[in-house]
C-alpha cells in the first residue's frame, strides 16, 4: 500500500535530504541521502517536500477584501514591506483567514525553481512543498520551538513563524514578543544547555531524536507552495491553459496561410479574366464575322478547319500556315497571339508567353512535320514574361 513521504531538504546542503513515512514510529531514525535515493524509495509513494524555514516567509496581513480577484491584485502591494527583495522575484500562496486576514507563505522564485528542478531530475513525484515551519505543532498558549543542526525553527501561531541560527534564536525572541511573559515549548535535537533565557520567557524542553519525529502535517494544512506556475500536472487531467500560446502562434499561422491562400486565389481570378478578355478580342479581330462566342477554342478551330479545306488560290499559303501556327497556339493558353502580317510567303507573328523556353518550343513543334521554316527574328524580356517576332514560311520541295 502507497504511503506519504516526508522529506527534509537543507539549504547549505544542496545533495542531502532525510526522509520518513508519516506511518514511522517516532523513535525510528529518519533515512539520510541525495534525492535520487529518495526517489528510487519513494517509487510509489507520493512525497511531501518540507523547505528550510529560514527560506520561507510566512506572513499574515490585514486585508479586509472580500473579492479573491481584488485580494490577489492587492496582495503585491501588501507584501512590498515585508519582502527582502523585489515582489516580482518572488512566489507566494495565499489563503483567506476570519476577520480580513490573509495568511501568505513566500518564496523567491530562483529557490523554489531550484529545488523542484533537482526533484524532477531526480523523478520525484511531489504531493506538495511546504516551509517546514507549518510542520510544527502549534499550540495557542506557547510558542513552539524546534533545535536542529543548528537552527531555530520557530512557530508562533498557526500561520506565524520562521527560522533563525540558534545563536541568534533568544534575541529574536525577545524582540518579536514584545517583552510580554511567554512560555516557550522547546524541542532538540542538539544540545542546548547555554541558552540563556531572559526573566519573561519560561521554556519547557524535550529531547527527541530527530526532527521528523516530531515534523507532522496539521488536520488542517495550507499553503501549499506548488500553486499557479508551479502546479504539476495531475494525472489524466490536461492543463489547457499551457495550450493558449501554442494554439495562438498555431490560430495565426493557419489565418496567414488562409490569408496567403486566399490571395493567391484572388490574383489568379483577376488574371483569368484578363486572359479570357484578350482572348475574346483576338478571336473577335481575327473572326469579326462571328458575333456569337460561345467556345472559342471549339469555334476557333472550325474555323481554321473551313478555311484549310478551301484554301486554294494566292492566299493557300497564308491559310496553311495560318492554322498550323493557330493549332499550336490554342494548346498552351499561356502563349498568346498578339498581331500578324502575311507578305510575300512569311507570316509574321507577334507572340507573347513565359520564357524564352516556350517560344523555342512553339518553334521546334511547328518545324516538326509541318514542312515550314520558323526564324525568331527577336525576344525580348520583362518581369511579365518574354515577347517574341516569328516569321514562318513554308519550305520549297
Amino acid at each position: 500500500m502507497a504511503e506519504t513521504i516526508i522529506a527534509r531538504v537543507f539549504g547549505d546542503q544542496q545533495d542531502i535530504c532525510e526522509w520518513a513515512t508519516l506511518s514511522d514510529s517516532a523513535m525510528i531514525s529518519p533515512h539520510q541521502g541525495d534525492l535520487n535515493e529518495l526517489a528510487s524509495t519513494a517509487k510509489h509513494n507520493a512525497v511531501i517536500l518540507l523547505l528550510p524555514a529560514t527560506e520561507v516567509v510566512l506572513i499574515t496581513l490585514d486585508l479586509p477584501i472580500t473579492s479573491p480577484r481584488q485580494l490577489k491584485q492587492a496582495l503585491p502591494y501588501a507584501l512590498e514591506d515585508y519582502l527582502a527583495h523585489d515582489v516580482e522575484s518572488y512566489h507566494w500562496t495565499w489563503r483567506k483567514q476570519p476577520g480580513g486576514k490573509v495568511a501568505v507563505a513566500a518564496i523567491e522564485h530562483r529557490l523554489l525553481a531550484s529545488y523542484l528542478q533537482r526533484c524532477r531530475n531526480a523523478g520525484l513525484k511531489l504531493l506538495g512543498v511546504y516551509a517546514e515551519t507549518l510542520f510544527l505543532p502549534v499550540q495557542d498558549d506557547r510558542v513552539s520551538v524546534l533545535l536542529d543542526r543548528g537552527r531555530a525553527i520557530v512557530r508562533y501561531t498557526q500561520w506565524q513563524g520562521g527560522g533563525v541560527d540558534q545563536d541568534f534564536l533568544v534575541t529574536c525572541l525577545v524582540k518579536t514578543l514584545a517583552n510580554t511573559p511567554t512560555q516557550i515549548r522547546l524541542w532538540h535535537t542538539q544540545d542546548c544547555g547555554d541558552l540563556q533565557w531572559p526573566q519573561e520567557l519560561t521554556s519547557d524542553t524535550e529531547a527527541i531524536p530527530s526532527a521528523l519525529a516530531l515534523l507532522r502535517p496539521d488536520k488542517d494544512i495550507g499553503l501549499n507552495l506548488l500553486t499557479g506556475v508551479y502546479n504539476p500536472e495531475q494525472p489524466g487531467t490536461i492543463r489547457w491553459q499551457a495550450w493558449i500560446p501554442a494554439a495562438t502562434l498555431l490560430l495565426l499561422a493557419v489565418s496567414l496561410q488562409f490569408g496567403m491562400a486566399f490571395k493567391a486565389y484572388r490574383h489568379s481570378q483577376v488574371q483569368l479574366v484578363e486572359l479570357e478578355t484578350a482572348n475574346r478580342q483576338l478571336f473577335t479581330h481575327t473572326f469579326p464575322h462571328i458575333k456569337r462566342i460561345v467556345n472559342i477554342k471549339a469555334q476557333a478551330e472550325q474555323e481554321l478547319l473551313g478555311l484549310r479545306k478551301h484554301q486554294g488560290g494566292n492566299h493557300s499559303a497564308f491559310l496553311r500556315l495560318l492554322y498550323q501556327s493557330g493549332a499550336i497556339i490554342s494548346q498552351d493558353s499561356s502563349l498568346q497571339l498578339q498581331a500578324l502580317e502575311f507578305a510575300n510567303g512569311i507570316l509574321s507573328l507577334h507572340l507573347t508567353g513565359s520564357s524564352i523556353a516556350q517560344i523555342e518550343q512553339f518553334k521546334q513543334r511547328m518545324e516538326q512535320n509541318q514542312q515550314v521554316s520558323v526564324n525568331i527574328q527577336s525576344a525580348e524580356t520583362d518581369n511579365k514574361g518574354v515577347s517574341a517576332h516569328i516569321d514562318i514560311s513554308g519550305q520549297t520541295s
